[in-house]
């Protein structure tokens, strides 16, 4: 099907920044939805042209699969194995969701690991030991009755480093796709929008708003420092680390240099830095101390967080040694702190779904802008030359006479 610049027009012209769910959701689910289809057609198409991988894993997968049903006594190794796997891919699953998507990703620390290590620290400062599980049915029990006692730091620390590490790698993981997609760009030549036209505005001595100052200097860092540059980026809390991805797939950063120091600087170090904070900010000297600021500020403010501190440290460590003086009050403050907790998690896992829904719906524009422009670069070309023939669209996108958005 051949087509002119004044059918290409509209394509060209797709503006993929207001497209927002608040706006247009049925738009944003029907692009979200075309692009996921030819993401799937592209991930058939590369099983299809490389099948010994797929062939090898479900091999494996129905052998091992076979094996729990054969007597022996290798079942009570394979379950203990099946329960370690599962419950550390999930740490290093929640990871994933954390960075994955854009800066779209679900905030998995606040929802997950760091509740978690709050609970681990709060029942070791209960237990007279650190023979406790933390996984199982038998989670969080004292097994020598509970004693209030002072748990170390580092042997707190030893029972959640795995988990913090897995969920430190799955974050990892989690930045490959802005890095990858970047790199392919780079290689087919069109390189990073966004960076282009940074450089164009700061060349021209155009005004730049301070994030986008920011940028320039993400990228002046990293082209800089390279491996030194992207560890420190990855070590510390920082919002703007998909656009070191970015840089990174721009510059064609080997691999292993960018995932290498990506994983230890999100594994080794911010989810190390992380996890201590939680374990200090929950520990009795901790408490203590915020407890006795707040009694000189506020008295009312002091038996207020007391009150609530205290029952929070009894439902996380099962206990009932923080208990408040009434049973109506425990009621109280437990259906008032689950309430706000659940609505919190609620909006997060809406906001998550929405931007990741948003994120599809303009990755899937802008691959349909770039095409528009790169057939209306050629049909430019094809006017100035001798010869009559016209762009088709056999290598569009799935188009989908998109609206223009602008």
């Amino acid at each position: 099907m051949e087509v002119g610049d004044h059918a290409l027009q509209p394509y060209a012209d797709i503006s993929q920044e207001h497209v927002t769910f608040l706006r247009s959701p049925f738009k944003v689910s029907y692009y979200s939805s075309l692009y996921l289809r030819k993401q799937l057609r592209a991930t058939a198409v590369y099983a299809v042209q490389y099948p010994q991988p797929l062939t090898y894993s479900i091999a494996l997968g129905c052998v091992y699969t076979a094996l729990h049903f054969v007597h022996g006594p290798h079942i009570e190794i394979f379950h203990s194995l099946d329960a370690w796997v599962g419950w550390y891919s999930y740490w290093v699953l929640l990871g994933v969701l954390s960075s994955i998507g854009l800066g779209a990703g679900l905030h998995t620390f606040v929802l997950f690991l760091g509740p978690h290590i709050a609970r681990v620290t709060l029942t070791a400062h209960e237990c007279p030991d650190m023979s406790f599980s933390v996984r199982g049915s038998g989670a969080f029990e004292c097994l020598s009755g509970y004693t209030a006692a002072h748990a170390p730091f580092a042997a707190i620390m030893r029972k959640v480093i795995l988990e913090s590490l897995c969920w430190g790698a799955g974050t990892a993981v989690g930045e490959l796709p802005p890095y990858f997609i970047a790199r392919a760009g780079a290689a087919a030549g069109s390189g990073d929008a966004e960076y282009q036209h940074l450089r164009s505005k700061a060349a021209a001595g155009c005004s730049l708003s301070l994030k986008d100052r920011a940028l320039l200097n993400i990228y002046g860092l990293l082209r800089r420092f390279g491996f030194a540059g992207i560890l420190t980026f990855a070590a510390i809390p920082n919002p703007l680390f998909d656009l070191a991805g970015i840089t990174c797939g721009h510059f064609q950063v080997p691999f292993w240099t960018f995932f290498g120091a990506t994983f230890i600087g999100k594994s080794a170090v911010k989810a190390t830095i992380q996890s201590s904070v939680v374990i200090t900010a929950f520990s009795k000297e901790m408490i203590a101390i915020v407890l006795s600021f707040l009694r000189h500020i506020s008295p009312w403010a002091h038996d207020l967080a007391e009150r609530i501190l205290r029952q929070q440290a009894a439902t996380l460590s099962g206990t009932h040694t923080y208990a408040p003086n009434s049973a109506s009050e425990a009621a109280s403050s437990l259906s008032l702190l689950g309430s706000m907790w659940n609505a919190c998690v609620s909006i997060m896992l809406i906001y998550f779904v929405i931007s990741t829904l948003e994120a599809f719906a303009q990755s899937y524009l802008a691959e349909v802008k770039n095409w528009g422009q790169s057939q209306l670069a050629r049909v430019g070309s094809l006017q100035g030359s001798t010869s009559p023939s016209s762009p088709s669209l056999s290598g569009s996108p799935s188009l989908h006479a998109p609206v223009n958005e602008k």
